[in-house]
C-alpha cells in the first residue's frame, strides 16, 4: 500500500495581536474627550472605561454628532494643543467605525488626517501629549495596513511609531516603554510571518525585556503581555530549528505567566493556557517524529506523554465551549483534530475514529466555511478518519470519507475561493493526496479499475503544480510516487 498520510501540522489559533488590545487607553481617551464635547455638540457614548462598557463592548456612537464635533474643531482658525490632539483623537474615533470598511483608503483617510495634523502641530513646538497621540495614529495606521495584508506598509508605520515614542521612553516615560514593547511584538510577529527570523528574534526579544522592565496599568497587563511575547517566542524558535529546550523553555514561561493570571481569578486567560500547551505538545512531538534512530519503544513514550497533555489541553476547552466563547470553541475543533492525528500515527485506529467522529459531528458547520485553510482543516478531519478505518480494514466507511474530503477540497481549488496559483497549489496538493488515499481503498477493495481512475487524477493534479514555486521540489517528490503507484496496479 502507498501511504499518502494526510496528518496536518497542528494549526493552534494565535493570540489577539496586540495593538487591538494595547490600544483601549486611547480609545478610552477619545471617548471622554467626545463625552466632554457632547456638552457642546451633543455627542452621546454609552457608558464604560477602556473603550466599551462593562460587558466589553464598543461605545455606541452618535455618529451625526461626532461628524459635527469634528466639523467644529476643523473650523477653528486657530486650535490649542488640547484642541489639537482632541480633533486627532476623534479621527481615530472615525476610522474605528470605518474599520470594517472592505476599502482600506476608507478605513486610512481619517487616520492620515489625524497625523498630518499632529505632525503639523510639532512642527512648531514639542508636546508630549501630542507626540504620544502621534505615536498611537501610527500604531493604528501599522494595524489597518496589516490587517489589509500589506506587511510592508504596517512595518514602515511600526518603525514611525517606534521612533516617534523613542525621545519620551529615553526621558523615563513608562507608558512610552510599554508601547514600544506592543509594537515590537506586533513587528516581530509580522517580521516572522514574511520569514525574516533574525529581525523577529531582536523583537521579540527586546519586547519581553521591555515589559518585564516597566509596570503600567497593573502587573496583571505587563505579566499577560510577557506571557504573550512568549507564545510567539516559542512559535519562532521551532521555526528556526532552535534546540527543543529553547522552544520548550519559552512555552512554559508562558504557561507559568498564564497560570498565575488564572490563579488569581483572571478566568479569560484559560484558553490561551490551552493553546500555549497544545503549541508545547506539538514541538515535543515534532522533535521526536524527526530524530533518526529512535525506537518504537521511545516513540510510543513520547507520543503518549504529548497525548496526555493534548487531552488536557482539550479537557479545558471542553469546559470553556459554549455559545458566549466561540474563540475556545473553534480551538477545541483544532484540539481534537491534534489528538486524532497523534492517535493515528501510533496505531491507535479505534480512538482516533471516536475522536474524529465528535470533531466531524460537532463542528459541521465548518463544511461551509469561508475561509479555505478552515475548511481543508475540516476536510483532514475526515481524511484521517478515513486513514484509520482503512488500517482497520473498513474500506467502504473509509471510501466515503475519502469522498468527502475530496468533496470540501475541490471546492477550495474552484474559483469559488478567487485563490492565486501559489496558494492554490497548495490546497491542490491535498486534494491529489485525497484522492490517492481514496486509490488505495479501492485497490484493498479489490476495485482495480476505480483506483487506477483515481491514482490518474491524482497524479494530474501534481503535474498541474510540479513547478510552482517554492514547493515544486516536494510536489515532484509526489508525483513520482503517484506514477510508481498507477506502474504498479497496471
Amino acid at each position: 500500500m502507498f501511504i499518502f498520510s494526510d496528518i496536518p501540522a497542528l494549526t493552534v489559533p494565535l493570540l489577539d495581536s496586540v495593538p487591538s488590545s494595547m490600544m483601549p487607553a486611547f480609545w478610552c481617551a477619545a471617548a471622554l474627550l467626545a463625552s466632554t464635547l457632547s456638552v457642546v455638540v451633543g455627542m452621546t457614548f454609552a457608558s464604560g472605561h477602556g473603550g466599551g462598557d462593562e460587558d466589553g463592548q464598543s461605545p455606541q456612537i452618535d455618529t451625526e454628532a461626532l461628524k459635527k464635533s469634528i466639523e467644529a474643531l476643523e473650523a477653528l482658525s486657530e486650535r490649542s494643543a488640547v484642541q489639537t490632539e482632541q480633533l486627532a483623537e476623534l479621527y481615530v474615533v472615525q476610522a474605528t467605525l470605518d474599520s470594517d470598511n472592505a476599502d482600506m483608503d476608507v478605513v486610512l483617510a481619517p487616520l492620515t488626517k489625524a497625523a498630518a495634523l499632529l505632525r503639523q502641530a510639532l512642527a512648531g513646538m514639542e508636546d508630549g501629549e501630542l507626540r504620544r497621540s502621534l505615536g498611537n495614529v501610527f500604531m493604528h495606521q501599522a494595524e489597518v495596513y496589516n490587517e489589509f495584508d500589506e506587511v510592508h506598509k504596517a512595518l514602515e508605520f511600526y518603525d514611525q511609531a517606534i521612533a516617534t515614542f523613542k525621545p519620551l521612553d529615553e526621558q523615563g516615560d513608562g507608558e512610552a516603554k510599554y508601547d514600544i514593547a506592543g509594537i515590537r511584538l506586533n513587528r516581530g510577529t509580522i517580521y516572522h510571518e514574511i520569514g525574516e527570523f533574525d529581525k523577529a528574534k531582536a523583537d521579540l526579544n527586546e519586547s519581553f525585556t521591555a515589559y518585564r522592565a516597566v509596570e503600567k496599568i497593573s502587573d496583571l497587563d505587563t505579566r499577560y503581555y510577557m506571557a504573550k511575547v512568549s507564545v510567539v517566542q516559542g512559535d519562532l524558535f521551532r521555526d528556526m530549528d532552535e534546540p527543543l529546550e529553547v522552544v520548550v523553555d519559552a512555552y512554559n514561561r508562558a504557561m507559568r505567566l498564564f497560570v498565575e493570571l488564572i490563579d488569581i481569578g483572571q478566568t479569560e486567560h484559560e484558553r490561551d493556557l490551552a493553546n500555549a500547551l497544545l503549541r508545547r505538545c506539538m514541538a515535543i512531538y515534532e522533535d521526536a517524529a524527526g530524530k533518526d534512530g529512535q525506537s518504537d519503544a521511545e516513540r510510543q513514550s513520547c507520543c503518549d506523554n504529548v497525548l496526555i497533555d493534548v487531552g488536557r489541553a482539550v479537557d479545558i476547552l471542553n469546559k470553556l465551549d459554549g455559545e458566549d466563547n466561540m474563540d475556545a470553541h473553534y480551538d477545541l475543533f483544532d484540539a481534537l483534530v491534534a489528538q486524532g492525528a497523534l492517535l493515528l500515527d501510533i496505531g491507535r485506529y479505534d480512538e482516533t475514529v471516536q475522536v474524529f467522529d465528535r470533531a466531524i459531528e460537532k463542528f459541521a458547520d465548518l463544511a461551509d466555511a469561508a475561509d479555505p485553510v478552515t475548511l481543508n482543516h475540516y476536510a483532514s478531519a475526515f481524511e484521517n478518519r478515513g486513514l484509520s478505518l482503512l488500517n482497520l480494514e473498513k474500506q467502504a466507511q473509509a471510501i466515503a470519507d475519502f469522498d468527502q474530503a475530496a468533496q470540501l477540497r475541490q471546492k477550495i481549488v474552484s474559483d469559488e475561493f478567487g485563490l492565486d496559483d501559489s496558494s492554490k497549489a497548495v490546497f491542490i496538493s491535498a486534494l491529489a493526496t485525497t484522492f490517492a488515499n481514496r486509490a488505495n481503498a479501492h485497490a484493498d477493495n479489490g476495485d482495480m479499475d476505480k483506483a487506477l481512475a483515481d491514482g490518474r487524477q491524482g497524479l494530474e493534479l501534481m503535474r498541474s503544480i510540479a513547478n510552482a514555486g517554492d514547493d515544486g521540489a516536494e510536489f515532484r517528490e509526489i508525483e513520482k510516487l503517484f506514477e510508481e503507484m498507477i506502474e504498479l496496479w497496471k
